[in-house]
């Protein structure tokens, strides 16, 4: 499964070599400890444990569900190839960012121009709230975790805005369970 890195100041600005399919079928049957031919949120919380990343069941299960095309709650081989190229992608924009070198956290400012290559050009007040949430002890700074998190949140909650804006037109008017709908589908 994928690992976390925490590459050194030359290793930043190279791009880590894209598994080929059948590395990937080996770490997804490595992952699918019951053969199902499906990975579910025990066996990726299990396997992202195995990885250094200790995730909630219920982060893990909104994990799953950015790639999880059917609703089932469980990813297959073809979903598990979008789950690594999401979790590699997120891996590369944090390793682009300078961080300190014994304890691999990037500092705050530096997070936002991460989150800025990844597509996510924020107002400074939206900004300010989403690192203070993902910050939640005020360090100043992120682990790859926490960046994780957040890119997942942003993710999560895009498509969600984006299911409620059909025309693209970035405003959306929602009643109050449409609302609660969007929350609860964006955490």
């Amino acid at each position: 499964m994928w690992r976390p890195q925490q590459p050194n100041a030359a290793e930043r600005h190279k791009q880590p070599a894209v598994p080929d399919a059948a590395s990937l079928r080996r770490w997804f049957d490595a992952v699918d400890k019951d053969h199902s031919g499906h990975i579910t949120v025990t066996e990726l919380q299990a396997a992202l444990a195995d990885g250094g990343l200790n995730f909630s069941l219920g982060t893990v299960a909104a994990i799953i569900r950015q790639c999880d095309r059917t609703g089932s709650g469980s990813i297959t081989f073809s979903e598990f190839e979008r789950l690594h190229v999401f979790l590699a992608t997120v891996q590369d924009a944090f390793g682009a960012l300078p961080a300190d070198r014994q304890s691999g956290r990037v500092l705050l400012d530096d997070v936002a121009r991460g989150l800025s290559s990844l597509g996510y050009d924020l107002e400074p007040a939206v900004l300010r709230a989403l690192l203070a949430r993902f910050d939640p002890l005020a360090a100043g700074s992120m682990g790859l975790q926490e960046f994780l998190a957040l890119t997942l949140f942003l993710r999560s909650s895009a498509a969600t805005f984006k299911a409620f804006d059909p025309s693209s037109t970035g405003v959306v008017h929602l009643n109050f369970h449409q609302y609660i709908y969007a929350a609860v589908n964006s955490t």
